[in-house]
């Protein structure tokens, strides 16, 4: 009976958490074909627009490896229902900003929820998976922050069409408001797992001698830069197509909805196959799109673009989730998603800063380039620590 409840229990929690990341996940992607237009407006260049997008990852490197350890000794709800609250609030910034270095504070504000939100909530999940069923878990509820953020902004652009730049800020603020109330309302307070209080929380010295967990990370920076780049400049180059914001709307959001739809299948599918072959063939299906993007002569050639990058996060996100799960449960949950999440967050400070600076010196065209390689190359040292090289722990047998 004690085992029934509690798996009553961890399917509320999951219940709770879906629901609430995806309408979260959602007001946030709202803004992605936004963010670009408006900080044009305020007089931002290439390298400004950079900074902009960086700023938010800034603030989440920072602080969500401090979250993520004490999370696992305070408890997570305490940190989502904060995280939720800060981005209610900076939907007001954004409106409210009218220069660019007031656009980059609030983008750091930001980065502070966030960092609060996702990798806590991750953490969250990856407590109650079972052993063997770390990937299916994870995959499923990857579909929350993918679909969510996916659909976004195709949301985003068609109340940009109809209402105007203000709304869309608005709606963000709406749907990061109602995350809250979920929260709040209906997820109950769960401190650390059972399985979890027994064990300590690593240093990140320690973490970093598990070459699988070395890997991971090497392939979360290198697809964040990948991701950053189409993110912060895709819906510049679009706009040489004379599309309406719109349809940009439905580029970015297209290889992110498709992510989406495929991580529980992959999900059940890292629970059967090599989950580090997974993640290096994902990685390759990603970088790979972004060095053909400058050749694409039109709007439906991006489209099929984005198909490949999607087929590729769909691939390789749940198993590399999974990997980090199992690593979690020896040096606290909370503390490995939060470093798994920080090494993103490096990712999108790198690489919009420097595409943006490419942008301004180069070309627009050769920041995909530049995107893609730095994806191939993270693929190749990805392959290395996670299936070539021979020094792999114990610990991370998965």
């Amino acid at each position: 009976m004690d085992v029934r409840r509690r798996e009553l229990h961890h399917k509320r929690i999951f219940l709770v958490l879906f629901l609430a990341l995806f309408v979260a996940m959602l007001g946030v992607g709202v803004i992605a074909p936004t963010m670009p237009l408006y900080a044009k407006t305020l007089g931002a260049t290439g390298l400004g627009l950079g900074i902009i997008y960086s700023a938010f990852s800034i603030s989440r490197m920072i602080v969500m490896p401090m979250t993520g350890k004490l999370s696992d000794r305070k408890g997570r709800k305490i940190f989502i229902t904060t995280g939720l609250l800060i981005y209610t609030l900076a939907s007001l910034g954004y409106i409210w900003s009218e220069s660019i270095v007031q656009l980059v504070w609030i983008r750091f504000l930001h980065g502070v929820g966030s960092a609060m939100i996702v990798p806590i909530a991750a953490a969250v999940i990856g407590d109650i998976s079972p052993e063997g069923r770390e990937g299916s878990m994870m995959g499923t509820f990857n579909v929350a922050l993918f679909l969510g953020f996916g659909a976004g902004p195709l949301l985003g652009g068609v109340v940009l069409d109809t209402l105007g730049m203000a709304e869309v800020f608005y709606l963000m603020g709406g749907l990061s408001c109602v995350s809250l109330l979920l929260i709040v309302l209906f997820m109950p307070e769960k401190k650390n797992h059972e399985k979890n209080q027994k064990r300590t929380v690593s240093p990140f010295r320690t973490i970093w001698h598990h070459d699988v967990f070395k890997g991971i990370l090497i392939f979360r920076f290198s697809n964040a830069v990948v991701r950053g780049s189409t993110t912060a400049f895709l819906p510049i180059f679009a706009s040489r197509f004379a599309v309406s914001p719109s349809r940009i709307g439905l580029l970015v959001s297209l290889n992110i909805l498709l992510t989406a739809v495929l991580q529980h299948f992959f999900g059940r599918l890292a629970d059967r196959m090599n989950r580090r072959f997974l993640v290096v063939v994902g990685s390759i299906l990603t970088a790979i799109p972004l060095l053909l993007t400058p050749f694409a002569q039109n709007y439906f050639h991006l489209l099929v673009l984005g198909v490949c990058m999607g087929v590729g996060g769909g691939v390789a996100f749940p198993a590399a989730l999974a990997l980090v799960t199992v690593v979690g449960r020896d040096h606290g949950m909370g503390n490995v998603m939060g470093y798994f999440n920080s090494a993103m967050s490096f990712g999108m400070i790198v690489g919009p800063v420097i595409a943006g600076w490419v942008m301004d010196l180069l070309g627009l065209s050769v920041v995909f380039l530049f995107g893609g390689l730095v994806g191939v190359v993270g693929s190749v040292l990805c392959a290395y620590y996670t299936m070539y090289n021979q020094r792999v722990e114990a610990n991370a047998n998965v």
